[in-house]
């Protein structure tokens, strides 16, 4: 146990020292969230949600992305390049608890990036927060854990630091833009609407709106639900099956 804290420890002083981990996981999205705010914030949108509805679950599936690919998938690849995980394995650490660590790093930018687009939203927007809080934790989770499995498919599949970039970097203007989670989707041309069901982040975004608005256990998010679970069984068996430390 004491040995997993430490490691754990180690991981997060290591993620606030990376430059691109803290810029895409809490600068981004608050900067973005903050500007299409100001313009959109009377807007009304499909379902009839207003902008806080529907963007402050959008901006945390962006952070979700973000995690999983760039401090998750691609951290793992910069680190297993500098031989850190061969070092490791001449310790008492076990492959369990590295992986526990690099798990709990996740969780935790997650809901510190998720905390800090809730604090903008009510103090400098003045908006209502979810009534729905367990709802949207449960939603929230789920889709981490789901984005986890992709960015480890990332770590197995990349060798090198710049190819597992190049994927992120890719992946990330479909996922920011196709997905709903910035512009809404039924103001997009339809063939790039279509596109949007080969979107992952589109089933997040989904999920974390019904989290939001309370209608996350009903039939209207089965499908969504149904569509990233799928995606988090395939994720983990390409995981498992390709993954390395070293």
């Amino acid at each position: 146990m004491n040995t997993l804290l430490t490691h754990t420890k180690m991981e997060l002083k290591l993620f606030f020292r990376e430059t691109l981990a803290m810029l895409f996981t809490f600068i981004v999205p608050a900067v973005s969230f903050v500007v299409f705010g100001l313009m959109f914030k009377s807007n009304t949108y499909e379902g009839g949600l207003d902008y806080f509805q529907a963007y402050i679950p959008g901006m945390i599936s962006i952070i979700i992305f973000t995690t999983a690919f760039f401090s998750m998938g691609l951290q793992v690849v910069i680190d297993r390049e500098k031989g850190v995980y061969k070092r490791l394995m001449g310790t008492p650490l076990q492959q369990n608890a590295i992986f526990t660590a690099t798990i709990a790093k996740g969780f935790l930018a997650i809901y510190v990036g998720a905390i800090e687009i809730l604090l903008i939203a009510k103090f400098y927007f003045g908006a209502d927060l979810t009534p729905n809080p367990f709802e949207f934790f449960l939603a929230l989770t789920f889709c981490s854990v789901t984005f986890f499995s992709i960015g480890f498919i990332v770590s197995s599949l990349a060798k090198r630091m710049q190819t597992a970039l190049g994927i992120a970097m890719v992946a990330m203007y479909p996922m920011f833009f196709l997905s709903g989670a910035t512009l809404p989707l039924e103001s997009l041309p339809d063939i790039l609407q279509k596109m949007a069901v080969a979107v992952p982040l589109t089933y997040v975004v989904n999920i974390l709106r019904d989290g939001w608005n309370g209608t996350l256990f009903t039939a209207g998010a089965v499908m969504d639900i149904a569509v990233l679970g799928g995606i988090l069984v395939v994720s983990t068996l390409i995981g498992t099956k390709f993954f390395r430390w070293t």
